[in-house]
């Protein structure tokens, strides 16, 4: 049996949860959401510390690979993406970034019209539920909770001191616009619970009646008659397969992954790769699938001095176990840990216009076999340690996604490639240099007995290269697939209203439509893009720019 809607929602993570959420709000329009993972309702996902189990859980992470990344020592490298009601928000490291208005002024040059770091600000505000700063850069009663660590390790404090010595500026705020210095992150937190779109914007709209959320099913195509889409065809786990339409739009909000896959399918793609995989062409999008982007992760660790704290001993054996009975009982402990409590931006190259390296540092490390293959979750060293890791935030490599069949169960191919520009490379390796003289800086070297990873032997840039080619993995931000541009762009997916060029009652809005990466964790903007993007479908005004 057939359903009709106003607005048919694919995906339900990060843009398009908030999306149905902003959707549904006035009760005048129906919504189906359409998820193709399953609850989010689990303790790994609720539970801030299991972040790390969740990538590799095909219960919640849909299993991407990529293909051999050259660069990489010819690995194929897990892509972790979410498979579970809010998406990859439910299953994210939960730091929140913004990253630097510079992205959003590269996204106007490329002719994303009113996507400027001055008109998304608002947005930004609306989204947020602050808990501790108060500014004009930020708002409280929205969607994502964003709080101070519930506790910062002594070793965390210890690496903003070396930072400092080592010539960095100390700030309190990586979100005004400037991202730069280092600090403290903020993250998705609350009462020591993970705060997703999926508790703060699904969750309340479930309970309106104009909201239909179907989970376990997976969208097979797109169904678009005479130049126009109309609905979707889904598939449910029983095989049943199941038809859905839209009276006004269909909006694709099914990641930078998933959406030029199904767009693709459904016969909007590049003309000849859709003909080599027998799909009727309806639209020839050549940039459907092109301009991928991410940031590539490279950590280093170093072993600290006998009898130094650090979380290594709370993650395995009966630390463990004490640490998830603490977490039960009180919410609090190393349970409580995001995937970083150290931050910053670093600049390697003086004549770009913002800092082109994220750090990130933690008191733990994980396990060789856990470094070398990405598949496996990590476990702790058994020593004291700290890991200390850099990603280029604006990457001028570019890669690709292809089908390789035209069935959406079969995963396509995607081509990363990591570090293929050369400047990558350089900044890479510069930003790895950069952390090896901070650690030996005096707050860190008082702790610090021995560089573990790659260890000192590693010197010149060949060396570097060979380390981190088996220890490079994704920064678990991929964007840009379907992306935003002018009319005359020929690789241009959406305008800047979201609609897919040469197809009526199409919007893609998810971190696909980003014509580049920005300078930073990828969450919070894509959020913004629901919001943005819900103004765009429902005709409201644009949002009056905050006085800066």
């Amino acid at each position: 049996m057939q359903q009709t809607f106003d607005y048919i929602v694919v995906g339900s993570g990060s843009a398009g949860g908030l999306l149905a959420a902003r959707l549904t709000q006035s009760g005048q329009h129906s919504v189906l959401l359409l998820e193709g993972g399953g609850t989010h309702k689990n303790l790994l996902v609720s539970m801030p510390a299991g972040w790390g189990a969740l990538s590799t859980d095909k219960r919640f992470s849909w299993g991407h690979m990529t293909e051999p990344e050259s660069w990489a020592a010819g690995r194929r490298l897990p892509m972790p993406r979410g498979k579970v009601i809010g998406g990859s928000s439910s299953i994210n490291g939960m730091i929140y970034i913004r990253g630097h208005k510079h992205d959003y002024d590269d996204w106007v040059a490329a002719g994303a019209t009113g996507w400027s770091w001055e008109e998304l600000l608002p947005h930004f505000v609306r989204t947020e539920d602050q808990q501790r700063i108060r500014n004009r850069y930020h708002g409280t009663g929205g969607p994502l909770t964003v709080q101070d660590l519930p506790s910062v390790h002594p070793i965390t404090h210890a690496m903003i001191a070396a930072g400092v010595q080592a010539g960095l500026t100390h700030v309190d705020d990586f979100n005004d616009g400037k991202a730069g210095g280092i600090g403290l992150f903020q993250v998705n937190v609350r009462n020591g619970r993970r705060d997703s779109i999926a508790v703060n914007a699904i969750e309340p709209a479930m309970q309106r009646k104009n909201l239909t959320l179907i989970t376990q099913a997976m969208v097979t195509r797109l169904v678009i008659k005479e130049g126009r889409a109309t609905g979707v065809e889904y598939r449910r786990t029983d095989g049943s397969l199941h038809a859905a339409s839209a009276r006004s739009e269909v909006l694709l909000c099914a990641g930078a992954l998933h959406s030029p896959q199904l767009m693709m399918l459904s016969g909007l793609g590049p003309a000849e790769h859709l003909r080599e995989q027998g799909i009727p062409v309806l639209a020839d999008l050549p940039g459907v699938g092109a301009n991928l982007q991410d940031h590539c992760c490279v950590p280093m660790s170093w072993r600290l001095r006998a009898g130094m704290p650090s979380l290594n001993r709370h993650f395995h054996g009966l630390g463990l176990a004490s640490s998830v009975l603490r977490y039960l009982l009180t919410r609090k402990g190393p349970m409580t840990s995001p995937p970083a409590e150290f931050g910053g931006y670093l600049q390697s190259d003086p004549a770009l216009p913002y800092n082109d390296i994220q750090v990130f540092g933690l008191p733990v490390t994980g396990d060789a076999e856990a470094q070398t293959d990405k598949t496996k979750p990590s476990k702790p060293d058994d020593f004291p340690g700290m890991t200390l890791a850099a990603y280029q935030v604006r990457p001028f490599s570019r890669g690709s996604i292809r089908l390789r069949a035209a069935d959406i169960n079969v995963h396509p191919e995607l081509r990363m490639n990591y570090l293929h520009d050369e400047r990558d490379r350089r900044a890479l390796l510069w930003s790895l240099r950069f952390l090896r003289d901070m650690a030996k800086q005096p707050a860190l070297a008082a702790v610090v007995e021995s560089e573990f990873r790659p260890g000192p032997a590693v010197q010149t840039d060949q060396e570097w290269l060979d380390w981190l080619s088996t220890n490079l993995s994704t920064g678990y931000h991929p964007v840009g697939t379907c992306r935003m541009g002018r009319a005359d762009d020929p690789l241009a997916v959406v305008t800047a209203d979201l609609k897919v060029r040469g197809i009526a009652g199409l919007r893609v809005i998810d971190a696909s439509v980003m014509p580049n990466v920005i300078c930073g964790n990828t969450n919070a903007t894509s959020v913004v893009i629901g919001d943005k993007g819900a103004d765009l479908v429902l005709g409201n005004p644009a949002l009056a720019p905050l006085p800066l």
